[in-house]
């Protein structure tokens, strides 16, 4: 071929039927792309998130004011106990409000003899089982009505002789029941329940409740966990041997705990220690199934040819890439086969 003769292109040969498809890159602006990732990734974020916040709200509570620790031992309310030949005396506290004589489980006189931060001493007796007269005399419903005030832990174990003999309601969780016998007495009374309460609003400190009465079916025992409202009279800051040292709760005597029961959960895959783990599972496999119908929808969904969203490898199906080389080397050539042929039109002008 001489250098004047016009360049051809060759001719470009057209796929063959059936043969191999070349990949296409994915247009992420498409409608159909941004649909299919949303559902490929907002499933699975979502059950993340959901699941994440159950194991913080299960396993990571946070603590609030209320239920931070109160020091309850013996020697951070009483002070140190005496050593060698010391002598602790006790001083006597000051009288009882006598405008509140009418409002109290027992009388001035009585009640002025009880001490906070002590087993129960022989000059509790006298007001303890007033208080027990007292109770079985008014009734549940007087009680109920005789507008009890609604108390926390701190304000009785902090404030006990303000609120010594008055009437106050707690709700908690009962933990422990048990049946014990009353010293001998004049008031008939041979039995009672002492239980230890958590209360509800915190800190996890217990208090001690008193009653006569069980409301039918509330399980006794010192392995329980039964959500009660107690509504009795507060009575002392009680000492009690605890598992490490002597520690002091609020006592309030009760004449029966009102018992407000759970129902019970229907037995299946989500009761048992199992129930947790069924729950993580059954939101991944819920938010799997989401995808899956997610990317399965924006994969049905094309768009047809011929529209306004034509297809891009359709469109550029006639358009034969090349190289800034070649394209000169094909300009170079088009402006000689230009000069030719104005050569060859002037000898005949």
């Amino acid at each position: 071929m001489s250098d004047d003769a016009p360049f051809e292109l060759p001719a470009r040969e057209p796929p063959a039927a059936g043969g191999p498809r070349t990949s296409r890159a994915r247009n992420y602006l498409a409608h159909s792309e941004r649909r299919r990732l949303f559902w490929m990734v907002m499933p699975v974020a979502a059950a993340l998130v959901l699941g994440l916040g159950w194991i913080e709200r299960t396993w990571f509570q946070r603590r609030t004011a209320g239920d931070r620790q109160v020091d309850t031992r013996l020697e951070a309310v009483t002070g140190p106990r005496p050593t060698g030949d010391e002598i602790l005396m006790e001083r006597d506290e000051e009288p009882l409000e006598p405008g509140a004589a009418a409002e109290l489980g027992a009388s001035l006189v009585s009640l002025s003899r009880v001490r906070d931060a002590t087993f129960f001493r022989e000059g509790d007796y006298d007001a303890w089982f007033q208080t027990w007269n007292t109770l079985r005399e008014t009734g549940m419903p007087a009680l109920q009505r005789g507008r009890p005030r609604d108390v926390g832990f701190r304000e009785l174990f902090g404030q006990p002789r303000s609120f010594r003999g008055r009437l106050v309601r707690m709700r908690g969780t009962l933990h422990r029941l048990e049946r014990l016998t009353a010293p001998a007495n004049d008031y008939s009374i041979g039995e009672y329940w002492q239980g230890w309460l958590e209360p509800a609003g915190g800190p996890p400190s217990p208090v001690v409740v008193q009653c006569l009465e069980l409301p039918s079916g509330l399980p006794t025992g010192m392995d329980i966990a039964e959500p009660v409202e107690i509504v009795g009279y507060f009575f002392k800051n009680y000492a009690y041997n605890a598992a490490d040292t002597i520690r002091v709760a609020p006592l309030i005597m009760a004449l029966a705990p009102i018992w407000r029961p759970l129902p019970k959960p229907t037995p299946g895959i989500l009761s048992g220690s199992g129930g947790p783990t069924a729950v993580v599972f059954a939101t991944l496999a819920a938010a799997l199934a989401a995808t899956w119908f997610g990317v399965v929808a924006a994969r049905g969904h094309r768009p047809t040819r011929g529209t306004a969203t034509a297809d891009l490898d359709a469109a550029l199906a006639d358009i034969e890439p090349f190289s800034v080389d070649e394209s000169l080397r094909r300009l170079a050539a088009a402006t000689e086969s230009r000069r030719a042929e104005q050569d060859t039109q002037e000898p005949s002008s």
